[in-house]
């Protein structure tokens, strides 16, 4: 692991006990949080993939769709959303930019378009754009569906096609 990848993901562990802290009322945590996020650099990555899976086989599923879906070998980060607050979003955000933001799941695309309506179902398939990033947001089928319903893995390959325009150009 470079010393640069250990540096972010220092600064993303800190930022999420931060997270934690403030949340559990500590104003301090708040002021050391900005001070942190304004000394790191994000880490380029081609591909951020947020989800909430995060076992071997979701592993190994975004492999596939990364090297094989997306010609990206491994030059990509999935972000495991299990929280889901704003303010772990932004840091995330802050710690990698990519070219393009594969969501894995509608419910996990409200975070990054918290004015959507709950009751419409998020857009699949279409590049978004959200306001915490300027960088094209996907939204495909969740890593659990993929796995559980080889159907989904069809309509996440028709989804796909979008993110291939954005990483060819």
């Amino acid at each position: 692991m470079t010393d640069s990848v250990s540096n972010h993901l220092a600064t993303a562990a800190a930022q999420c006990l931060l997270s934690d802290m403030a949340e559990a009322g500590l104003t301090v945590a708040l002021r050391t949080q900005q001070r942190i996020s304004s000394m790191a650099t994000p880490e380029p990555v081609t591909i951020m993939f947020l989800g909430t899976d995060n076992d071997k086989q979701a592993t190994e599923l975004l492999l596939a769709i990364s090297d094989k879906g997306l010609n990206t070998p491994k030059d990509f980060v999935h972000i495991n959303l299990l929280k889901k607050d704003s303010q772990t979003l932004e840091s995330t955000l802050a710690t990698y930019t990519s070219k393009v933001i594969i969501v894995l799941g509608a419910e996990n695309g409200m975070q990054l378009f918290p004015n959507h309506d709950s009751g419409e179902t998020m857009p699949q398939g279409r590049l978004l754009q959200s306001s915490y990033s300027s960088t094209p947001v996907l939204i495909t089928e969740s890593l659990d569906s993929m796995l559980s319903n080889p159907d989904s893995k069809k309509s996440c390959w028709n989804d796909l096609q979008a993110a291939k325009e954005i990483l060819n150009n």
